[in-house]
């Protein structure tokens, strides 16, 4: 969802699951929610599995590691058709009827953009219908912060918000290779001049690590298998690392990029990508 779908993303799309993992769920809320939404109740209710997605925020990813997963409501069938309460009734989805008609509702009566339905937000220039059927394989990197943060996703229900860009690879050795060009910091340095100014410097890279072209994956191309390599070895370090329970993603992000220098990794890579960016 876009920035003006934020709170909605929360109050009616994101939830909480029970222990016991039943299909009752309810809103996920927010302190960074704002009127009118964070004085309304929960959303309650049933949902069928098949609704009831993982979802990966900006925060859910650290270099060379998925970290933290949240839980949707998202109404998107087996088909690829996004579903309101009406669609989904047709189909025969009671539970997923019920939270959409409760969910339109209180979208109807409090959104400030009531003109355009909720799954049109949801849907807005097609950022979730565009990401079914979903791929196997998908790289990951965080379009905000101060410092990348790129991985692999190896998960075929996982939806994607909009903190993170994705794209395909045709194989696991070409995500390889794109993530340990974007997790590098040759890469952030290079794109540094594009990137918006704040109170503490460069941040936010959108799509600017893109600025520099990067030359396309060659699977015969020494240079290239040996950053795939690297980044093999990156994602056993970054999975070895212990982090604190509760941990802020900030937190756990500089733990891996330490434990990666320590390793002298990171060097290895930087110099491997400047090569590659200078060819």
């Amino acid at each position: 969802p876009s920035r003006a779908a934020y709170n909605t993303w929360f109050m009616l799309c994101l939830v909480e699951c029970p222990p016991d993992e039943s299909a009752t769920v309810k809103s996920r809320r927010s302190s960074l929610e704002k009127a009118p939404w964070k004085t309304l109740p929960a959303v309650v209710g049933g949902v069928e599995a098949a609704f009831l997605r993982p979802v990966l925020l900006g925060e859910s990813i650290l270099p060379y590691r998925r970290f933290r997963d949240f839980k949707a409501v998202v109404p998107v069938a087996d088909d690829g058709a996004v579903l309101d309460a009406d669609k989904a009734a047709h189909r025969g989805h009671d539970g997923l009827h019920g939270w959409m008609d409760r969910a339109e509702s209180l979208w109807t009566a409090n959104s400030d953009s009531a003109a355009m339905t909720l799954v049109g937000r949801w849907n807005y220039h097609n950022e979730l219908s565009g990401q079914f059927p979903i791929a196997p394989l998908r790289v990951l990197y965080a379009k905000g912060g101060t410092q990348p943060a790129a991985c692999l996703l190896r998960d075929e229900r996982a939806v994607i918000d909009h903190m993170l860009y994705w794209m395909a690879p045709a194989s696991e050795d070409e995500g390889r290779y794109l993530i340990a060009v974007l997790n590098s910091e040759i890469a952030r340095a290079r794109a540094a001049q594009f990137q918006a100014r704040g109170q503490f410097g460069a941040r936010h890279f959108d799509k600017v690590m893109l600025n520099r072209p990067i030359p396309r994956f060659a699977a015969d191309n020494p240079l290239h298998r040996t950053l795939v390599e690297a980044a093999i070895r990156a994602e056993l370090i970054a999975v070895q690392v212990a982090l604190p329970e509760n941990a802020k993603f900030q937190r756990a992000r500089a733990l891996v990029r330490a434990a990666l220098d320590e390793a002298g990794l990171a060097a290895e890579i930087d110099g491997l990508v400047a090569k590659l960016l200078d060819e």
